[in-house]
């Protein structure tokens, strides 16, 4: 299986804005921006890790927040890059992997990763550093948000097709829009397994609505003062 950085990157290379904005809609997106500046209220610098064309970014830039916006496909930061330019917007742009981040220690007093971007991490090495790298760029006292699909046992037709795949059957393949993805769904006992590995002890998981539909959240908190 190839390394998850060059897959997502092929991915999306293929795919490209226009097809990953096939997967969502407008109403989709507002509600999702209003979860996330709930979420963030009283924090100013934000990195979007995994921010594909800015679907979130430039909503919290037009906000006010000072945002950083990291992907792993050149071609998606390319196209956020002009949408900013069009809207004389000012986020900084990078290109690089979530197990690696570019950044400095504490650097920001939020992180969110959304849209399924961690699930699609599927060895447990990779998801672990990438816990390590959030919470070594957090401000003492930030937060991190990572969201992605809510967990259930597969059906032996699912098992038996290929939708669901690896240990647990946690690897699965969904149809969006009339295109597929295939990512890693965690519970609260996965998420557990990966914060104690990373050493965190300060965070909750939990099921909410959000974007119109029902999606577990990571939120990790950094101890200190916000």
């Amino acid at each position: 299986m190839l390394n998850s950085a060059l897959r997502s990157r092929a991915e999306y290379a293929e795919l490209g804005a226009d097809g990953l904005a096939a997967r969502t809609t407008p109403e989709r997106d507002a509600a999702t921006v209003k979860a996330v500046e709930e979420l963030l209220q009283g924090r100013e610098s934000v990195l979007d890790l995994c921010c594909g064309y800015g679907r979130i970014a430039l909503p919290l830039r037009r906000a006010g927040k000072v945002v950083r916006a990291l992907d792993i496909s050149p071609n998606l930061i390319e196209a956020g890059r002009a949408r900013a330019a069009e809207e004389e917007l000012q986020v900084d742009w990078a290109i690089g992997s979530m197990t690696d981040l570019p950044y400095k220690w504490d650097a920001f007093d939020a992180v969110i990763c959304l849209w399924t971007a961690f699930h699609e991490l599927f060895a447990e090495d990779e998801q672990v550093s990438t816990i390590c790298e959030i919470s070594r760029v957090l401000k003492p006292g930030g937060l991190a948000i990572i969201e992605g699909p809510v967990w259930g046992p597969a059906t032996a037709a699912e098992i038996a097709n290929g939708m669901r795949q690896g240990p647990e059957h946690r690897i699965v393949t969904t149809e969006h829009f009339g295109t597929s993805s295939v990512h890693f769904i965690h519970d609260e006992a996965s998420y557990g397994r990966l914060c104690a590995k990373a050493g965190i002890e300060d965070y909750k998981v939990y099921k909410r609505d959000w974007g119109g539909r029902r999606r577990l959240i990571l939120e990790i908190h950094q101890p200190g003062n916000a």
